[in-house]
C-alpha cells in the first residue's frame, strides 16, 4: 500500500477463484478504514466489490483458474475509487430465467445501489468494473456547485 498525506493506493492480483473473495473483501476494508469511512460505508463496498469480484471470476475469467482478478483501490480526501478486472469479456444479461426472475444477475443493481458511482468498461483483453464511493456526499456536491 502506497500512502502519501491523504492519498492512499493499493493493488492486488489473484488468481481467478472465489477462495480470494474473503482476501479482496479484506483488502477493500483495511483500505477503506486508513481513508476514514465509517462501519456502515464499509460494509457496502465490501458487498459491491464482492459482486464485481464474483462475477470477474465466474464470467470474466475464460480459462478458469489460469486467468487473474486485479484490484485497484485509490483513496483521496473526497472519495475512494476501486477498480476490478477481470480477462474475459462481459455479456449483459437481465435477471429473467424462463419468462421467470431469477435470484442472479442482479449484481450491477445491487453495486450501483450501494456505490455512488459504477461504470463497466467493456474490453477485448478484460472487463473493467470501477466503484466509487464519496466520503462527503453533501460538501463535495456544495464544492462542485460553488466551481460551476
Amino acid at each position: 500500500m502506497v500512502e502519501s498525506g491523504h492519498h492512499i493506493e493499493k493493488k492486488l492480483d489473484v488468481q481467478s477463484h472465489t477462495k480470494n473473495l474473503s482476501l479482496i473483501r479484506n483488502e477493500i476494508e483495511d483500505a477503506a478504514s486508513a481513508c476514514g469511512f465509517d462501519d456502515a460505508e464499509i460494509y457496502q463496498m465490501k458487498v459491491a466489490v464482492s459482486e464485481a469480484a464474483a462475477n470477474a471470476i465466474e464470467h470474466g475469467s475464460p480459462l478458469g483458474e489460469k486467468n487473474r482478478v486485479h484490484l485497484t483501490i485509490e483513496c483521496n480526501p473526497d472519495r475512494i475509487s476501486i477498480e476490478v478486472v477481470d480477462e474475459g469479456v462481459f455479456k449483459a444479461r437481465l435477471p429473467v430465467t424462463d419468462g421467470r426472475p431469477s435470484h442472479r444477475g442482479r449484481g450491477i443493481f445491487i453495486m450501483t445501489a450501494l456505490m455512488d458511482e459504477v461504470s463497466i468498461t467493456e474490453g477485448q483483453e478484460g472487463t473493467s468494473v470501477r466503484l466509487v464511493k464519496l466520503k462527503d456526499k453533501r460538501s463535495f456536491r456544495e464544492r462542485e456547485q460553488s466551481s460551476a
